[in-house]
């Protein structure tokens, strides 16, 4: 427990040799999937005059569509703990979530989703407010509270981070526990996490600058690597057997 970003990533270098093809069309087949639903309700709300209505319905249909994308992002990360794991694998295993308890990952993701709102609510209504009837203090107050809000939102996130992988390592595991294990999993991890995580910025960036076919090969790069960090806090890492260098 406790391994460095640096050898997180080999190992999950070493785990995705033999699988890039796989794991870039898998996360293809997502994408294009959301794009496909989602279209329809896009071009609505811009062929329509872009109307409130039609923002609401486009806005609805982002979160329930979102809700969906979490229970097939669900299934990806169970094909890339099977590759941690040395076991099979097939593109059904995308859709499989749908058939563990779907409704978990519907409610982990409204409750995050909602805690988010109530974490910068406050600052966005307050800015609004002060921009709106010129009260500049107001509008200070609200920045103010909106990064305070940030902060809490990135502290909760960081807490919750392993939830959902709980959920998929246990099919009995309810949605408030996996959250409350996950919290007392991350103590003492939540840093090493975050660097984990601007370990990624330039890889990301390089992504971005190539029109983004480079985040093809960024993502499952990431993934994995987020999979063996859980693998790790849990425990499991240590649990294999470990190979010296002659």
């Amino acid at each position: 427990m406790g391994r460095t970003s640096a050898e997180l990533k080999r190992l999950s270098r070493e785990q995705l040799n033999g699988h890039w093809g796989f794991a870039i069309g898998i996360n293809l087949l997502l994408q294009m999937l959301l794009y496909a639903v989602l279209m329809p309700f896009y071009v609505l709300f811009v062929f329509s005059g872009q109307g409130m209505v039609q923002f609401i319905i486009y806005l609805i249909a982002v979160v329930i569509i979102g809700a969906a994308a979490m229970i097939l992002q669900c299934g990806i990360v169970r094909i890339y703990l099977s590759f941690a794991r040395k076991q099979e694998t097939s593109i059904g295993m995308v859709f499989g979530e749908f058939s563990r308890r779907p409704e978990r990952y519907v409610i982990g993701y409204f409750l995050v989703l909602g805690c988010g709102a109530l974490c910068m609510l406050p600052g966005i209504t307050c800015w609004t407010m002060g921009f709106l009837s010129g009260m500049v203090l107001a509008s200070i107050i609200g920045v103010l509270l909106y990064f305070v809000g940030l902060v809490l939102l990135i502290v909760l996130v960081f807490r919750l981070a392993l939830g959902f992988h709980l959920m998929i390592d246990y099919t009995d595991m309810g949605v408030l526990e996996a959250f409350q294990e996950s919290s007392k999993l991350m103590e003492g991890h939540k840093g090493r996490l975050f660097y984990i995580y601007l370990s990624f910025l330039g890889w990301s960036l390089l992504g971005l600058l190539s029109c983004g076919l480079g985040t093809l090969w960024v993502m499952p790069y990431m993934t994995q690597t987020y999979v063996n960090f859980y693998r790790d806090v849990i425990g499991e890492l240590d649990q294999e057997p470990q190979v010296v260098s002659q």
